[in-house]
C-alpha cells in the first residue's frame, strides 16, 4: 500500500473525509500526538486500526468528539445517560483540550472499540486540523496514537511515515504537536475520580476545577489484561534501544550510550546526548521527548540512559512515559554505569 503524505489544509482534508466514508484509516494531526482514526461506528474500520498498528484487542480506542458536548455525545448514542456532574464541569473548562473522560458507554459504540468494557474513553482535540477533520466528517472517530503498538508516539509527519508507511493509505501533516504527550485521561465512572494516565491537563489543574483531588493510578497492567484507558500497560512508547533510567544526574557520558539530559550539559559534552528543558520552559520537555527518543533510537547506540526527570509542572506524565518505556535502571558505580534490567512483572 501507498501511504501518501498531504498538507492538512482544505483539499488534505477533503481526501482524508473520502477515505474515512469508505472505511478507511488516515493518521492526523492533534495537540497531542498523532492519532490513526477510522469511523468509530464502522467494525471494520475499528479492526482496521488495531491491525495496521499490531495492537491487542485488550487495548482500548479513544473517542474522538467533533464538538466539546457531552450532551449531544449522550443523544447520538455515544455515551450512556445520566453524565457524571465532573464530566460536564471537566468538558466545559478543557474541551477541546488534552483530556480524555472513561465515561459509560453508549449503544452507539462498539464493544470492539472499547475491549468489550462497559466504559467508552472520550476527548474533543483542540488542534485546528483534528478540529476540522472531525467537523468535515461529521461523525465521531476511534483514535489511538499513529505508531506501531507499544514504540515511541509519533509528534510530527515524518515520525508517522517512519512507524506506518506502507500501512495506511494517508497521513495529514499538520506539523509537530504542540503538547508531545497524550492526553490526561481520568476515570468518572468511580465516586472518587481517579487519574489513570497523566498528561497534557495536570493534576493540580483538575484538583482546582473539581475542588477535590483526584486519585492517581499505580502500577502497571500487562498485554493480555484488559485496560480502562490507553497507556497502561507496562512496556508502553519505548524505542527499540534499550533504555534505563538513571538515579543520580548524569555528570560523565558512558561509551557506546546515547544520553538525555534536563536543562544541563554533562562535563564532557559529546554528539551522544541531547539536552531538554535547555530553553527554560517546562512545556518543552515535554513536547521535544519523543523525538529526542526517536534521535536516540536512530543513533546507533547500544543503550539510551536518562537522568531523573526535574520536578515541575510535566514531571509527573515525563516521568510516567519514561517509566514504561524503561528496559531497567542505571547506577554509577566508581568509573562507570551498571544497568539493571527490569524484572519481569
Amino acid at each position: 500500500m501507498e501511504t501518501k503524505v498531504l498538507p492538512a489544509d482544505q483539499e488534505g482534508i477533503a481526501a482524508a473525509v473520502k477515505l474515512l466514508e469508505a472505511g478507511e484509516v488516515v493518521a492526523f494531526p492533534t495537540e497531542t500526538v498523532y492519532g490513526l482514526g477510522g469511523p468509530a461506528s464502522r467494525v471494520d474500520s475499528i479492526q482496521a486500526i488495531f491491525a495496521a498498528k499490531g495492537r491487542p484487542s485488550t487495548d482500548p480506542l479513544i473517542l474522538h468528539l467533533p464538538d466539546p458536548d457531552l450532551a449531544r455525545a449522550v443523544a447520538d448514542g455515544w455515551v450512556a445517560s445520566p453524565l457524571p456532574e465532573a464530566a460536564l464541569v471537566l468538558a466545559k473548562i478543557f474541551w477541546p483540550g488534552p483530556l480524555t473522560l472513561i465515561l459509560q458507554r453508549g449503544s452507539g459504540v462498539h464493544p470492539e472499540m472499547t475491549a468489550k468494557l462497559e466504559t467508552v474513553a472520550v476527548r474533543c482535540p483542540s488542534h485546528p486540523a483534528a478540529r476540522k477533520l472531525l467537523k468535515s466528517f461529521g461523525s465521531p472517530l476511534a483514535a489511538p496514537s499513529a505508531n506501531r503498538f507499544g514504540r515511541i508516539s509519533p509528534t510530527d509527519a515524518a515520525a508517522v511515515l517512519q512507524e506506518l508507511g506502507g500501512r495506511i493509505p494517508l497521513i495529514l501533516d499538520g506539523g509537530p504537536c504542540s503538547v508531545g504527550l497524550e492526553s490526561t485521561v481520568i476515570n468518572l465512572i468511580k465516586p472518587i475520580p481517579e487519574i489513570l494516565r497523566p498528561g497534557g491537563i495536570t493534576m493540580e489543574q483538575i484538583s482546582a476545577t473539581l475542588g477535590r483531588r483526584p486519585t492517581l493510578r499505580s502500577g502497571f497492567l500487562q498485554k493480555e489484561e484488559s485496560q480502562t484507558a490507553p497507556g497502561q500497560l507496562a512496556s508502553h512508547y519505548a524505542p527499540a534501544t534499550p533504555l534505563y533510567l538513571c538515579d543520580t544526574p548524569i555528570q560523565n557520558l558512558a561509551p557506546e550510550s546515547f544520553h538525555i539530559l534536563f536543562s544541563r550539559s554533562p562535563k564532557n559534552p559529546a554528539a551522544a546526548a541531547l539536552v531538554l528543558g535547555a530553553d527554560g520552559d517546562p512545556g518543552s520537555v515535554a513536547r521535544e521527548l519523543y523525538r529526542a527518543l526517536r534521535i536516540a533510537d536512530a543513533s546507533g547506540a547500544k543503550k539510551i540512559l536518562v537522568e531523573p526527570v526535574p520536578d515541575g509542572i510535566w514531571a509527573e506524565a515525563v516521568r510516567d512515559r519514561l517509566a514504561r518505556a524503561a528496559s531497567g535502571t542505571a547506577h554509577w558505580r566508581g568509573k562507570g554505569w551498571e544497568v539493571i534490567p527490569r524484572q519481569p512483572a
